[in-house]
């Protein structure tokens, strides 16, 4: 449900002419997937993603679309990629286990380099785990869940209002590079309910053209050089012919390959798309100090307890940022630079430390900048951070 609440009260500070909706997370999703050029769906019951489906599922037939409840997650993520191929921006979702199970085609659509829009709702794990908890466990199965090099972009709303412009964008991403991507949200952010502007829709709409021209008989559906703007599988030749599409290596017509150098292109190819794309993101903007002592850096639905806490610090006189973010995979390769800037980095993240001591966004921070700095701050009670636990775990590593 969306509520109005255009005649509530007021908070300190905000504008009284300013259109509000009240609404959770999995609302915003499904609004943000429609706006963002989604038509079909196919999905499969499991908390806390449900309601998102459920919203698809009436939604989607009022503009000419549809989603279908499919048996298992396999059917519905292989229906999502049958939508892709006659040029749909297709989506499915689940929570960690459904995603456990939709990796190979995930894999699959990466090979093909079809746009797919993967939603993901974090919670309690592993194995049935706790189905109506919050986790940040799913990152590492995000980005690399799948056998053999099958990029795909993982990006993580940080609150109920950022779930629908995260999915505009997930939606854009996807039809761009034509790769699958997955948007990595948890139980807290799809079930609280938070006031926002409405978005302007006019200004987010996306009416998707498929894109099914026809062909001349030169084209090539996969061409090595192209990163963007691929042409869907349903697109024919004026031969009436249409592409091969398969999950074996493949070369520029799409037919299977097993030629050495043709792989190593084609796999240069696929990875790029994410090098393009992570060189055209923009900087990462740090709330509080841009140098000091302690910048805490967050994704998901850590963003408010980072932004009070940090609040918190800087009237006890610390120099103190905070850095939220939305690109997981890829990040921007500069990162390094903002934390040169700081002491201590430390990352608070709702997963555990693990066998090394450091939690799953802060491993993936270390391995792109090699800076030794940076710190976790985990959690593994199904429940979301506390300010004063960040406050905490701040002022002890100041002392230390």
């Amino acid at each position: 449900p969306v509520h109005d609440i255009d005649h509530m009260p007021m908070a300190p500070g905000e504008n009284a002419e300013e259109k509000r909706l009240s609404t959770d997370g999995n609302t915003m999703l499904a609004m943000g997937l429609i706006a963002g050029g989604c038509r079909y769906g196919a999905g499969y019951p499991i908390t806390p993603w449900t309601t998102i489906m459920e919203q698809l599922r009436s939604e989607f037939p009022k503009y000419g679309g549809m989603f279908i409840q499919c048996e298992d997650e396999l059917a519905a993520v292989s229906l999502a990629i049958g939508a892709a191929y006659a040029g749909h921006l297709a989506i499915t979702g689940s929570s960690g286990p459904g995603l456990a199970l939709k990796a190979e085609a995930i894999g699959y659509a990466s090979m093909a380099e079809l746009p797919l829009i993967v939603v993901n709702i974090q919670r309690g794990g592993p194995s049935t785990g706790m189905p109506t908890s919050v986790e940040q466990s799913d990152l590492m199965q995000a980005i690399y869940g799948s056998h053999g090099d099958a990029p795909r972009v993982v990006l993580a709303p940080r609150n109920v209002e950022d779930c629908f412009y995260t999915a505009v964008e997930a939606c854009r991403i996807a039809r761009k590079y034509s790769t699958p991507v997955v948007i990595l949200s948890d139980q807290a952010i799809a079930t609280r309910i938070e006031a926002f502007p409405e978005p302007d829709l006019e200004k987010h709409w996306d009416d998707v053209d498929l894109g099914l021209d026809e062909r001349g008989v030169d084209f090539k559906p996969y061409p090595i050089d192209q990163l963007t703007r691929h042409s869907p599988p349903g697109s024919r030749s004026t031969e009436g012919k249409y592409p091969v599409v398969t999950g074996l290596e493949h070369d520029e017509w799409g037919h299977p390959s097993g030629n050495p150098e043709n792989h190593a292109a084609m796999t240069a190819k696929r990875r790029n798309k994410l090098v393009n794309l992570a060189d055209s993101l923009p900087r990462p903007e740090i709330f509080g100090d841009d140098t000091g002592d302690i910048l805490i850096v967050g994704w998901g639905s850590t963003y408010g307890p980072i932004r009070e806490a940090t609040g918190k610090l800087r009237d006890a006189g610390h120099k103190v940022g905070a850095l939220h973010i939305r690109h997981i995979h890829p990040l921007r390769v500069d990162l390094g630079e903002l934390f040169e800037n700081f002491s201590h980095v430390l990352v608070p993240e709702m997963n555990d430390s693990g066998v090394y001591g450091i939690g799953q966004l802060a491993t993936l921070l270390r391995a792109v900048t090699c800076d030794p700095k940076i710190k976790s701050i985990n959690k593994t009670m199904g429940i979301t951070f506390r300010v004063q636990e960040i406050v905490d775990a701040a002022t002890y590593a100041l002392k230390s």
